[in-house]
């Protein structure tokens, strides 16, 4: 019986490592294909600054569902958030979107409420916060100093001349002249304004005895009234003089602090001058443009800063082929750095050899830069150690591609008269998981095959989603 080769052996084992992480995806992840149980609701924001599909909602810092779908609707962002099975939220429930640091992660908060009734599937979180925008903070603080300076200088113009300053001191004069006789009168004309209650007192009790036992007459009622207004009269002439007596003090203590009212008044007149001409912190604030434009332009820098970052995309690539000639399996392990979407570079290993070959076998190398426009991509560079071309042909929003490579230009391959040319198709059944199969050097008799495989590719998203469910164990 003929022993399995090592390179079979490889890529046995390969296909085995691919499963696994295939399964560990699909088990942990949970991506499309195993439907959660749960419902949908959605909300609308006017800037979701750098959410995307797939983000985690997470109530009191738990998860508690996640992103599907983000849409446009009348100019607005409309999200389709799915919650898990038996999360509640009420009809004053309320939406933000939080950041898990300075430049971290985005995720949408909910508060689920208490006012009932419970959303249903279909519902709408109709209490939204936004996110502060930065330019609209500069520009509400440049209105809220332009209503103080307004504010100022009408305060200027009412106290600054010596017609308001008079007004001013005589209103405080006649406030002061009134909380001076009534404190006066209340403290002189204490014994009678116990004996006037002690005479109300008397009136309400007479009338609710008439009430309820009928003995007491009406005429001593009347009697007391009498009296009451008899000692009112006699009174009456030392109130009013004890009224005059205070108001007399009163306008002397304000003649003494004369002085003090017209320094305050001075004070205001020059802090106002002091804002008007652009002195001092409150002054510049107002006054200087250039601060509004350095302030702007540091926000336009964090903008461009954050925006790309947000840009930049990695992409991890795991793939298996079976070859029909010669009978082998190779494996291929590639990183893709995309900074824009229409450009981005491939670095990949390849597992490579052939039964009939002589030399040792060797991991070959693929180092390539991509142009894309529009559903056609066009690579160059150095494939499977030897300089190579190729062009992609994309299909379906991306799902399939139909791709097509040449190396080996001076064929060093054994056997080899023309260089190695490959055309395939590559078909994504899943999120991450496609099947690949095609022609392989077809321009070589020797060996022209054909071959199959199964792949896996992750994006960096993918992978913090992944490791972020992972439950971590302790080492305690």
């Amino acid at each position: 019986m003929r022993r399995l080769s090592t390179e079979l052996k490889v890529g046995f084992f390969a296909v085995i490592v691919i499963m696994i992480l295939a399964f560990m995806t699909f088990k942990v992840g949970g991506l499309e294909w195993i439907k959660k149980e749960g419902y949908i609701v959605y909300v609308y924001f006017n800037n979701i600054a750098g959410l995307d599909e797939k983000t985690k909602v997470r109530i009191a810092g738990v998860d508690a569902g996640v992103i599907e779908k983000i849409g446009l609707k009348d100019g607005v962002a409309k999200l389709t958030i799915k919650m898990d099975k038996g999360i509640q939220l009420f009809s004053d429930a309320s939406a933000s979107i939080k950041a898990t640091g300075l430049l971290g992660d985005k995720y949408l908060d909910i508060k689920t409420g208490s006012e009932k009734p419970t959303l249903k599937n279909g519902d709408t979180i109709k209490n939204v916060m936004e996110i502060v925008d930065l330019d609209d903070m500069v520009r509400n603080l440049s209105n809220v100093s332009a209503n103080m300076n307004t504010l100022a200088t009408s305060l200027n113009e009412a106290l600054g001349t010596d017609e308001a300053k008079r007004a001013l001191k005589d209103t405080v004069l006649n406030l002061s002249d009134i909380t001076a006789n009534l404190s006066e009168t209340i403290s002189v004309n204490d014994k009678k304004m116990r004996r006037v209650l002690d005479n109300i007192n008397n009136v309400t009790a007479s009338i609710n005895d008439l009430i309820e036992k009928n003995k007491v007459s009406v005429t001593d009622s009347i009697s007391n009234i009498k009296g009451f207004s008899a000692s009112l009269r006699e009174e009456g002439p030392q109130l009013v003089a004890s009224l005059n007596k205070a108001t007399r003090e009163l306008r002397a203590m304000v003649e003494e602090n004369r002085p003090s009212l017209k320094r305050a008044t001075e004070s205001i007149d020059k802090i106002a001058e002091k804002i008007d001409k652009g002195e001092g912190t409150l002054g510049k604030l107002v006054k200087d443009e250039r601060l509004y434009e350095s302030i702007n332009k540091a926000a336009e820098g964090i903008d461009r800063t954050v925006s790309a970052v947000e840009r930049f995309r990695t992409f991890i690539t795991f793939q298996a082929d079976y070859l029909t000639k010669p009978k082998d399996v190779k494996g291929y392990f590639y990183v893709t750095l995309q900074p824009r979407p229409d450009k981005y570079y491939i670095l990949g290993v390849v597992g490579t050899g052939t039964p009939t070959s002589t030399k040792e076998k060797e991991i070959e190398f693929t180092a390539q830069f991509a142009k894309r426009v529009k559903d056609t991509a066009l690579r160059i560079g150095l494939t499977e150690n030897t300089f190579g071309i190729g062009g992609d042909y994309f299909f379906n929003k991306d799902r399939g591609k139909v791709t097509t490579d040449i190396w080996d230009f001076s064929n060093d391959e054994e056997g080899s008269k023309s260089p190695h040319v490959r055309v395939g198709v590559d078909y994504f059944i899943f999120k991450n998981l496609f099947v690949s199969a095609g022609a392989d050097n077809i321009l070589n008799k020797k060996w022209r095959g054909g071959y199959a495989g199964i792949g896996l590719r992750f994006e960096d998203e993918d992978f913090k989603y992944l490791f972020g469910t992972i439950p971590r164990v302790s080492l305690k």
